[in-house]
């Protein structure tokens, strides 16, 4: 089924919003903390290759580091160990919103209630929320671990709700993930917008579709009915 981008109806009275990979860049951070994690210990010719196939692998652990060094011939415990170090140390490394989220959401929120729903612990969605700056933008901030329910659970959107004093027929919930961030809101009530940054195409994965889908957050603004003029900011906030 071909989504077309046209205003929905009603217009949401309430926008929630996913963190990682709608807003924040994490795909294009995740390649850089590979990359400062493996430099020392991978020869240079080999080094794009070792970060695409560390990143194939899933999570965020970096276990995957110790057979990709291997597989380069990198066997040394030290360097192995090292190389774990500096990827777990430096877990925001080049983390930034995407050019257009700090002005989407700004918005959206003329025209709505706003809030923030993300999966994780506390200890590391809280600091890269603060890393951002983006807690201004959110009169509601839900951290999964910190109210014990976790998307794709409606729990947790059924409690960003009930803070924002919004019910779930009039609210919408923008999310990237095929998993979490669809079931999640449909099973809760609410109307779900895909955001598929690669155009991958709905009708390749299996279950009850969104009611939206964008490429990228500029879409938002169509499909609440509000212009796509020129941004006005880099998309970083405030300074």
């Amino acid at each position: 089924m071909v989504m077309m981008l046209t205003p929905l109806d009603p217009r949401p009275r309430a926008v929630l919003f996913d963190l990682d990979r709608t807003l924040a860049d994490y795909d294009t951070a995740r390649l850089s903390r590979f990359r400062h994690a493996l430099t020392p210990h991978v020869p240079a010719a080999d080094l794009a290759r070792a970060i695409a196939a560390a990143a194939e692998e899933p999570g965020d652990g970096g276990t995957q580091l110790e057979q990709v060094l291997a597989a380069h011939g990198v066997r040394d415990a030290a360097a192995v160990a090292d190389t774990m170090q500096r990827f777990q140390s430096d877990r925001y490394r080049d983390l930034r919103l995407f050019p257009e989220a700090w002005e989407v959401v700004e918005r959206v929120a003329t025209v709505a209630s706003v809030g923030l729903v993300t999966n994780g612990p506390a200890d590391i969605q809280r600091p890269k929320i603060d890393l951002l700056g983006i807690a201004p933008l959110f009169p509601v901030i839900v951290v999964s671990e910190e109210v014990g329910a976790w998307k794709p659970d409606p729990a947790i959107f059924a409690i960003a709700l009930e803070r924002m004093g919004h019910r779930a027929e009039d609210a919408i919930y923008i999310g990237d993930s095929a998993e979490h961030d669809v079931p999640g809101a449909l099973a809760a009530g609410l109307r779900a917008v895909w955001v598929s940054r690669d155009r991958a195409d709905w009708r390749d994965i299996h279950g009850d579709p969104p009611h939206g889908v964008v490429h990228d957050l500029w879409d938002v603004l169509t499909l609440l009915g509000l212009p796509r003029d020129e941004p006005t900011t880099t998309g970083e906030g405030p300074a």
